[in-house]
């Protein structure tokens, strides 16, 4: 590491930055008023981890020098939060567009209001008609609820986006949410594939296998074309044909061995409501954790990272999981971030 001298002549190590733009998923409070079948944090009723407005000041002047380009701030249910509004307004003090992920349940033209002009988009998460979306949030009248919260956005002229859970017993759904998603003026629709971690532990034979990942992946394709005028419809997914041409977005290929010489900074950072700091999927195990941001600054858990331990392992078991599983996979979907987050927790990527 490169070394500066400050005004008094003493040696000071040379702050490293990123050099990859990187995209930050805040969860700012694990506080929630469902009971979700499939939360990857095990979100309470009552807060248990909740970042205060100055902390989440501290965390953002940090991002804005590490090539941030996106922050979407989730929770527990961030809505929950007595100051969602203030912490939306440090952010784009801070020159960002942020978005947020909200169940919708919450959400009133009261507060659709004062987001107004502080986000760029909400991400509403809608997993099905009324019956079974109540079912699978664990909460009867989730669905009218997400429903007018929509309205509410609506209304003020706020910019929403859904977000569709993909299961087995939901996956019958998808042309549905694909036209109810376009109907109410949704700007994109994402479907994600069920991962079996967090809460969804208990529910893993609802997670698609390899060829319904793939089948899906086609859906998509189409539902794409079909509704490209009204809703962009996206898949939460990788290529094989992308990963296997451009390791690099896989962490796989390192410095003068990629096309573009990319380094192997993480592009995805999560940050729980513990302050625990993740790369790429929030379902990784704890050995691979960052650092933690409610223990030090963001800038210092970065310092910290570069060649740390943590990283090198995080790069050996991407390089393991890339060589072993994704150059033979039978599909050309892959779902990379969940297969990275299942082979972290097993003995054999371990070392």
């Amino acid at each position: 590491m490169s070394e500066a001298i400050d005004s008094q002549g003493v040696h000071q190590h040379a702050l490293r930055f990123f050099e990859e733009k990187v995209t930050f998923l805040f969860h700012i409070t694990d506080w929630c008023n469902l009971n979700c079948q499939h939360c990857f944090i095990n979100a309470h009723h009552t807060p248990v981890h909740q970042f205060t407005v100055e902390e989440v000041s501290s965390i953002i002047r940090d991002m804005k020098k590490l090539k941030t380009t996106r922050i979407a701030f989730s929770g527990g249910e961030p809505t929950l939060h007595p100051d969602l509004p203030g912490i939306l307004e440090v952010a784009v003090e801070e020159g960002f567009a942020p978005d947020f992920v909200s169940n919708g349940t919450l959400i009133t033209e009261e507060l659709a209001e004062k987001v107004q002009n502080l986000v760029r988009c909400v991400l509403i998460s809608v997993d099905g008609p009324e019956e079974y979306h109540d079912s699978f949030r664990g909460m009867r009248g989730a669905f009218k609820k997400a429903m007018e919260g929509i309205k509410a956005l609506k209304k003020m002229d706020v910019p929403f986006a859904l977000q569709f859970t993909v299961t087995k017993e939901s996956f019958p759904y998808v042309d549905w949410i694909a036209q109810k998603a376009s109907d109410m003026g949704a700007e994109s629709l994402k479907l994600e594939p069920l991962f079996a971690g967090g809460r969804a532990r208990e529910i893993a034979s609802s997670c698609l296998s390899e060829k319904e990942i793939d089948e899906l992946a086609e859906i998509t394709t189409k539902l794409y074309g079909k509704y490209l005028a009204t809703t962009s419809v996206y898949m939460g997914i990788n290529s094989k044909k992308v990963l296997t041409e451009h390791p690099c977005n896989a962490y796989a290929c390192f410095g003068s061995k990629c096309h573009r010489h990319a380094e192997n900074d993480p592009r995805e950072i999560i940050i729980l409501p513990d302050g625990n700091m993740v790369p790429v999927d929030s379902c990784l195990h704890p050995r691979l954790y960052m650092g933690n941001v409610k223990e030090t600054s963001l800038m210092d858990v970065v310092q910290a990272y570069f060649d740390s331990p943590q990283q090198n392992a995080f790069l050996a078991l991407c390089k393991k999981v890339f060589d072993q599983q994704v150059v033979s996979y039978p599909y050309e979907a892959i779902p990379w971030s969940q297969m990275l987050a299942a082979a972290s927790w097993e003995e054999e990527y371990a070392q």
